[in-house]
């Protein structure tokens, strides 16, 4: 054995005490979400004369027969025609459009107050779809549905009554459910993080009294705070999250509604949901990015929520930090370097941490379908977390370095019509480097696998969903040909 270089010691010394951090941030919220009372939302009764207009907003892109099933939710919302306006915001590129077109042009026969926005650029994405339908209305309150989720008939009622009974909130955030959620493994596991945000973050925010991010749908707005928020921008892949935040620096407040469940689809295959997390971790590093020299420098920020806030949009660059760590410690694994005894204590407790705060952070989601089911999805959502630590790591770094990339959706489905670009070499880096990372472990130290098998089992699994995917989809397109 030979002693570690000074500074290979002092940088993962540093990485360790920061993953600590990202982690005790996690058992924070846990904590708060465990002993804080509940909060109650203030929701005034509106009497059916008194109700405002309420512009709804459905950005669509290639998402096929889908229109059809959220403009029926949407009509089935329990507000009055004359005061509820629609705006189907469809930028595909495939047969979708015509499919929206033909739904709103009879909608229209039959008398809706419903719009279709198609722009041949697609600029600013998302954010530039919801600008761009915002400028034709001075609708007070603005609904946000995407195309999977299917917001149930009291939704407007809850929402704009919270909304009314408090002139100082931005917006009201309802919860995701699953249609799909006993579909597979991988969409228990993805119910499972889900539910970890909705049901212990957003809510332990909630209590706390801190900003609750708007989730990019199921939510509601008012108009007049999003122009005073300076409006979507589209220079971040989650521009729901820059504008939430920056309507917070505006002093406007945010709400949470834990029972308005809003049901919708998860990904059904790994690459969908890899896709899906990647441009989430990158957008959330872009607005870390963006917003953090805003967020220190606010008056209206207690210095709390300032660090809290700052552990909240930074939390996707712990996948940059543990991976750094892990290039860095595999001589310390494998008993070829030694670092002296502090770095084995930062070592014991972040390891600790490491995995007593997502446990527990998952945990905290619920426990109603039995232990055994509970404990399979806790695991299988750490380990799929993990094998991810590629891909996330590569949309942090595009981040941070500034390079831009366009919005891609979440595929919907096991969409066999664009398996050109699922193709079977998807998944081969994570699966090799999980592979590669097991032997070589275990040639020089077997012992380590241990501390590595939630990592290792993570990449080989992600990355051989992925090589089924690309292997299976193919064939569908043939039995359908």
């Amino acid at each position: 054995m030979l002693a570690a270089e000074p500074s290979v010691v002092l940088l993962l010394t540093l990485g360790l005490v920061i993953l600590a951090f990202f982690s005790l941030n996690l058992l924070t919220l846990t904590l708060a979400r465990l002993l804080m009372p509940r909060r109650a939302m203030k929701i005034a009764a509106l009497a059916d004369a008194e109700l405002p207009q309420v512009l709804v907003q459905l950005p669509l892109f290639n998402e096929g027969e889908l229109v059809e099933r959220i403009l029926e939710a949407t009509l089935a919302l329990d507000w009055p025609r004359d005061r509820l306006q629609i705006q189907v915001l469809d930028d595909s590129i495939d047969g979708s459009l015509a499919m929206s077109q033909r739904a709103v042009a009879a909608l229209r026969r039959e008398g809706v107050q419903i719009e279709l926005l198609h722009r041949v650029q697609r600029t600013a994405f998302k954010a530039g779809a919801l600008a761009a339908g915002l400028e034709r209305s001075d609708a007070p309150f603005v609904a946000i549905f995407d195309a999977d989720f299917l917001p149930p008939p009291d939704f407007l009622r809850k929402t704009v009554g919270a909304l009314v009974a408090q002139p100082d909130m931005a917006y009201v955030q309802g919860r995701w459910d699953h249609i799909n959620r006993d579909e597979s493994l991988l969409t228990r596991v993805q119910a499972r993080l889900l539910d970890s945000h909705f049901c212990v973050e957003q809510e332990a925010r909630w209590r706390l009294g801190m900003p609750v991010p708007f989730n990019g749908t199921c939510g509601l707005w008012r108009h007049a705070a999003i122009a005073d928020a300076g409006g979507w921008d589209g220079d971040t892949l989650t521009e729901d999250l820059d504008l939430s935040l920056r309507a917070r620096l505006r002093g406007w407040r945010s709400g949470y509604l834990k029972d308005l469940t809003v049901p919708g689809m998860l990904p059904v295959s790994a690459r969908a949901w890899r896709v899906q997390q990647f441009r989430w971790t990158k957008g959330f590093v872009q607005c870390f990015v963006k917003l953090m020299p805003l967020i220190w420098r606010s008056d209206s920020l207690p210095l709390w929520q300032k660090v809290m806030i700052s552990f909240q949009i930074g939390q996707p660059l712990a996948f940059m930090v543990g991976a750094a760590c892990l290039l860095l410690g595999l001589p310390f694994m494998t008993g070829t370097a030694v670092g002296g005894e502090t770095l084995s204590r930062v070592a014991l407790v972040a390891s600790v941490l490491g995995f007593a705060a997502p446990i527990a952070f998952l945990t905290m989601a619920g426990t109603r379908e039995g232990a055994r089911r509970t404990a399979a999805e806790v695991f299988g959502a750490l380990a799929c977390t993990s094998g991810l630590l590629l891909s996330n790591t590569r949309g942090g770094l595009e981040a941070l370095f500034g390079y831009r990339t366009e919005f891609v959706r979440t595929p919907k489905g096991r969409d066999a019509t664009r398996s050109s670009r699922l193709r079977w070499r998807s998944g081969l880096i994570e699966l090799v480097t999980g592979l590669s990372l097991l032997g070589f472990v275990l040639l020089e130290e077997p012992l380590a696998v241990l501390y590595l098998a939630m990592l290792i089992g993570g990449l080989v699994g992600v990355g051989a969903m992925q090589v089924l995917d690309g292997v299976a989809l193919p064939r569908v397109a043939g039995t359908r040909n």
